[in-house]
């Protein structure tokens, strides 16, 4: 194969954006898709490999899949091994069995699987996981294994069904990417919908919704192979700079233009996928775009862009598990030029000796993988047998113990199922029901526990990740937040299910960001995005809107309406924050955050549920004065010495939601429930209820 040094110059376009967005820099939202100009780049040079290679009789599967093995072996479990022993040093039982078990899947060209089946609403900050880039490298290399199969299938019966084939296959794959949230594997076909605004994590770590991409540069290679002078256009420079130019453009688009929020792999991942097989496809010599990627400061960067893209998250991961706050971007960039020093010496000392048949035998490359791979299982299976090494730190010392917390548990659904199938918490009768997101969830156990001694139990009917109101919809999950609707129709109809707890953290929906706690704890994730279900209602209403007409119809159903006020945020993951401290000789008593901070986050959260009508609510918990001017004037604590109250930056533990129940629970009488009901129904009447 010819040499073009402007696919090395096209490596470096996607490597730099991929590492400047996992450093934080604002202005590349989008560079995560670089990875996706990685994929056809790959899908064109092994199939253009492959057809060169066959057409001089000189192919071999054997060969090209130990080619695939010293081009991504060495450098891979390097990088592993050396981040081994800083797993060891500074990561937590549990975070270290997140990577033990990413370990195991990238030895196992599987990453991309233990990814998709980590990830979840609990799961452990993207950010802490230096393995996880290693996803692509499982998509990549289950590529490598099945493409050469079916291609020379393919070959062996002629051009024009191979293309048809690579034609229909990327058609199917791509539409299973389009498909969103509809083909969640992990969630009951029956509770689909169809959503354009939907990525669920199958269609972004798996083969079947990648393969497109890849496939996508094998047609290129291809059309380019056997219709080569389609792409000379030799005569019509005008046509070959336009091209290449656009291409370029559209990649510098999406890295600029696109964010977090944006569904990937989608529709809208065309832009750079197409972006790079036009600058593949027309950016030849003699252009200027060609002038630009074959230059000396972008072929260089090309070279060791593999090493690049590995050595960097590792780097960044294990800053940010080592620093008990969070780091600001002029760090992770002084972190991205270590990375592009420890690549260009990988590059030079791993990859390109590996790569040389003559320098490094096969014999060779096969012991030094396996001695590499022997050393990566007995820490795998030694961090099983251990529990992640548990031993290091007792982190059971900042989490109290909270008993039994309920006295029965029945729970007959999945996340698909009808609410009348929904979890009932306590041994009583299920007469009160708690509706919310994830903060719902984190107090209906100690609230049955509570409301126990009153003969009563809860009814769980919380939707992680969605607010407590209906015709709202969040990004990237599908029609999932239409259950609240749902849930909110059963509960009208419901006569036994006498009072209803509203509990949610309201502030990331109606700021549309983590916190940030202005002391150094930053949470980890992407900004949660919401908006109005359109399809329902056909216009667009506000969050306060939404709340105040669903707390009108309960009230108006004669149901009993606690509104339990914004839990305080912390920023800071509260017990590995904890541990971190200890670890450093930092840790002199307990954690807290500013109670200004709180009310400024949390003030048009704190009217909007102050201006809900009192004749429509029974009653409102605020936990504020639980949490803040307790023990210190002026801070909202996060632990009580050294016992936390939060298991991550916002979630109340046992301990901490037990403070809440409880008030929850001494303003809900049973024998006076019918009485309040049908009070607060009359109240609601006379304020324009039903």
């Amino acid at each position: 194969m010819e040499y073009r040094r402007e696919i090395d110059g096209l490596r470096a376009v996607a490597v730099v954006p991929v590492v400047l967005f996992h450093a934080g820099v604002e202005t590349v939202g989008g560079g995560f898709a670089g990875v996706d100009v990685f994929f056809v780049i790959s899908g064109f040079l092994i199939t253009s490999l492959i057809l060169h290679e066959r057409a001089a009789g000189a192919f071999t599967l054997a060969g090209f899949y130990e080619r695939r093995a010293r081009r991504i072996l060495p450098a891979l479990l390097l990088v592993i091994l050396v981040c081994v022993p800083f797993a060891y040093l500074w990561m937590l039982p549990e975070e270290l069995g997140s990577f033990n078990a990413s370990l195991l899947g990238a030895l196992l060209s599987g990453s991309n699987f233990v990814f998709y089946f980590q990830s979840g609403y609990f799961d452990q900050a993207a950010e802490l996981k230096p393995l996880l880039h290693t996803w692509s490298l499982g998509v990549e290399e289950q590529f490598y294994i099945l493409f050469p199969l079916l291609f020379l299938f393919l070959l062996a019966r002629g051009r024009t069904l191979t293309i048809a084939t690579l034609a229909g296959l990327i058609a199917a794959s791509f539409f299973l990417a389009q498909l969103g949230g509809n083909l969640e594997p992990r969630q009951a076909a029956t509770a689909g919908g169809w959503s354009w605004w939907a990525t669920p994590s199958y269609g972004f770590f798996l083969l079947p919704t990648r393969a497109w991409e890849l496939l996508l540069g094998s047609l290129l290679a291809v059309m380019q192979f056997q219709r080569g002078e389609w792409f000379e256009l030799r005569r019509q420079w005008l046509t070959r700079e336009l091209a290449s130019l656009t291409g370029l453009g559209l990649m510098l688009y999406a890295f600029v233009a696109f964010d977090e929020a944006t569904p990937f792999p989608s529709v809208y991942t065309l832009v750079p996928t197409i972006g790079a097989a036009l600058v593949i496809a027309f950016a030849r010599q003699g252009t200027l775009v060609y002038r630009l990627l074959a230059s000396r400061p972008f072929v260089a960067t090309g070279l060791i862009s593999y090493s690049l893209y590995l050595w960097h998250h590792p780097l960044f991961a294990f800053a940010r598990i080592w620093s008990p706050d969070a780091l600001g971007t002029p760090v992770f960039l002084a972190l991205a030029v270590v990375a592009v020093l420890l690549a260009a010496l990988t590059w030079w000392v791993i990859e390109r000796p590996f790569r040389n048949r003559a320098a490094i035998r096969l014999p060779l490359l096969i012991g030094s993988a396996a001695g590499a791979s022997a050393l990566l299982v007995a820490f795998f299976v030694a961090g099983v047998t251990t529990k992640g090494f548990a031993y290091r730190f007792d982190t059971d010392e900042f989490v109290p113990k909270t008993g039994r917390l309920v006295a029965n548990h029945h729970c007959r659904r999945d996340k698909s199922e009808a609410w009348n199938n929904a979890c009932v918490y306590g041994d009583g009768e299920p007469r009160v029901a708690i509706i919310g997101d994830s903060h719902a969830r984190s107090i209906v156990k100690p609230l049955a526990a509570a409301l126990s001694t009153k003969g009563l139990a809860v009814v769980d009917m919380h939707v992680a990740g969605c607010l407590p109101v209906r015709n709202f919809l969040r990004a990237n999950t599908g029609d999932r937040c239409r259950r609240q609707d749902d849930a909110f129709d059963y509960l009208l109809r419901t006569e036994t299910i006498d009072t209803v707890v509203i509990v949610a953290r309201w502030a990331t929906k109606f700021e549309n960001s983590r916190f940030n706690n202005l002391e150094g704890g930053i949470e980890f994730g992407s900004d949660t995005q919401l908006y109005p279900d359109l399809a329902r209602i056909g216009r667009s209403i506000t969050i306060e809107e939404a709340l105040a007409a669903v707390v009108q119809e309960l009230a108006g159903a004669r149901k009993k309406v606690v509104l339990v006020y914004p839990i305080p945020e912390v920023g800071w993951d509260v017990p590995p924050y904890m541990a971190k401290l200890k670890r450093l000789g930092m840790l002199d008593g307990d954690i807290s955050t500013s109670y200004v901070v709180f009310l400024e986050r949390n003030r048009r959260v704190i009217e909007a549920l102050d201006a809900i009508p009192d004749a429509l609510v029974a009653s409102r918990v605020h936990p504020k004065s639980l949490f803040c001017n307790t023990v210190r004037q002026g801070r909202c604590m996060a632990s009580i010495g050294l016992k936390a109250l939060y298991s991550d930056t916002n979630h109340l533990n046992g301990y901490g939601a037990s403070f809440v129940a409880e008030t929850i629970a001494s303003q809900i009488s049973p024998a006076a429930l019918q009485t309040q009901s049908g009070a607060a129904a009359g109240k609601a009447k006379g304020a324009g209820g039903e």
